[in-house]
């Protein structure tokens, strides 16, 4: 690693640690992470921030079965789950084995927490393609409930004849954020696919600007 390398390195983990990280420094990161690394995490996340694109680079099977899973609801087969992209533990083993092959430490929690956060925010209403013909079958978007706050994306099947809109987690993070109003007994999300919610930094903590849902 070259001097110019290290001394970015350096300037992005003291944004971690210090907690001053904003939505560019995240993209930044990760051009330069997705260069130097071959962790499929960081890899993964730079496309899907910059690219865009449900459909192309190493999210794209991820997707994709998500799509089947979701196509297959109402068949009467067993059950099946789908996952997140990718958990925190997932995000905080790639982000440490990153930082410490660049001789920089590892980072607590939190750090992590914002970096997911933000991850979330930058991702908001990429849209969810299919097929060949790369339809449009929706979009992901933030959600919120008074433990998590998530990446969602819905899409609609065909379940006995009708189109119901189906809508799963890719991406969840504690919330340690804002104070969000518990709805139901199950805690279900606060949706917000029509509309973008604001992650801004103020005096060294993320707040959030939730939209009207």
């Amino acid at each position: 690693m070259d001097r110019k390398l290290q001394q970015m390195n350096t300037r992005y983990f003291e944004q971690f640690t210090g907690r001053t990280l904003v939505e560019t420094d995240v993209l930044g990161f990760l051009s330069l992470a997705a260069g130097q690394s071959g962790s499929p995490v960081l890899c993964a996340l730079h496309e899907l921030t910059a690219g865009r694109d449900t459909q192309s680079g190493t999210v794209a099977d991820y997707f994709k079965n998500a799509a089947d899973i979701v196509s297959r609801l109402g068949s009467g087969g067993p059950k099946e789950k789908i996952e997140l992209l990718f958990t925190f533990k997932d995000v905080r083993n790639a982000l440490n084995q990153y930082f410490t092959e660049a001789g920089c430490g590892k980072l607590s929690a939190e750090p992590v927490s914002d970096f997911l956060l933000l991850v979330i925010s930058l991702l908001q209403h990429v849209p969810f393609r299919q097929g060949k013909n790369r339809r449009i079958a929706g979009s992901l978007f933030f959600g919120a409930s008074e433990k998590e706050l998530l990446l969602l994306c819905s899409v609609k099947t065909i379940v006995n004849g009708r189109s119901i809109p189906v809508t799963f987690p890719v991406i969840a993070v504690k919330n340690e954020y804002e104070p969000v109003k518990r709805q139901d007994a199950a805690d279900s999300p606060y949706l917000f696919e029509d509309s973008a919610a604001e992650v801004i930094r103020h005096d060294g903590k993320l707040l959030i600007t939730f939209p009207e849902a």
